[in-house]
């Protein structure tokens, strides 16, 4: 493994994430952009939304011939690809000014392979509790694989992409400078704050298939649901119980 990668892993991985900042009072949709904006929160993993993790991550397999590769002209990563659901084009994975293209212009629909993960699509389309969608991406790393320590952002924001597990390999992991990130094998989704340097590496022998998502949110479906999630990790209440105010 990379001297760089191994050391960091090193120093990070098992580290015990810091409690939360204390949930300031105020309706729902303030405190929600509070969260995003101010809590500095490493990672806020989100609780009360279902999603067909088990199918969404066939749907995924299925394509592996098309995924092509992240990022690899860049940072030394291994083993790392990806698949647009929702975005330019299927192929065309990174941010739009990397293809030469306006950001505030550029195109962004279901792409070319709607057709071929529909359980995913529908997910997106009618549950999960965004407005419209920028990128989403089907992600994969490969065993062997590794994401070399990167920070993404200079300015600490909670809000920006939520990474959605659809299967997680015993001894692959996302270490951030705060520790280790707990995603579930059976399905977990989590706004991942990537101001804050951090890798992956994927040391077992199963491909480890992720779903970034980039959009804007529904804040009367999310908000509640966003304070619930942190109330339940900053202060262990039972997740049904809390209601905002």
């Amino acid at each position: 493994m990379n001297p760089e990668l191994t050391n960091f892993i090193n120093q990070h991985s098992n580290i015990d994430l810091a409690p939360l900042t204390a949930l300031p009072a105020g309706h729902p949709r303030w405190q929600a952009g509070w969260i995003f904006n101010q809590s500095h929160a490493p990672w806020l993993e989100i609780l009360g939304i279902d999603a067909p993790y088990k199918e969404m991550l066939t749907e995924a397999q299925a394509l592996k011939s098309m995924f092509v590769g992240h990022r690899s002209d860049e940072g030394g990563h291994q083993g790392w690809s990806s698949l647009a659901i929702h975005g330019i084009s299927a192929t065309k994975t990174n941010v739009a000014e990397t293809y030469g293209l306006d950001s505030k212009t550029a195109k962004y629909d279901w792409t070319e392979i709607q057709d071929y993960c529909p359980v995913t699509v529908k997910f997106f389309k009618e549950q999960f509790p965004y407005r419209r969608y920028a990128r989403v991406r089907f992600m994969l790393l490969e065993p062997g694989g590794f994401i070399m320590p990167h920070q993404d952002h200079h300015t600490s924001f909670l809000g920006g992409a939520v990474n959605i597990s659809l299967n997680q390999p015993d001894g692959c992991k996302l270490v951030n400078t705060h520790g280790t990130l707990p995603f579930k094998d059976s399905g977990s989704m989590f706004y991942f704050n990537n101001h804050y340097p951090h890798c992956v590496y994927n040391d077992s022998n199963t491909d480890r298939f992720h779903i970034i998502v980039h959009g804007e949110a529904d804040m009367e479906r999310l908000a509640p649901l966003l304070v619930n999630s942190y109330l339940k990790k900053s202060n262990d209440q039972p997740f049904s119980s809390v209601t905002g105010s």
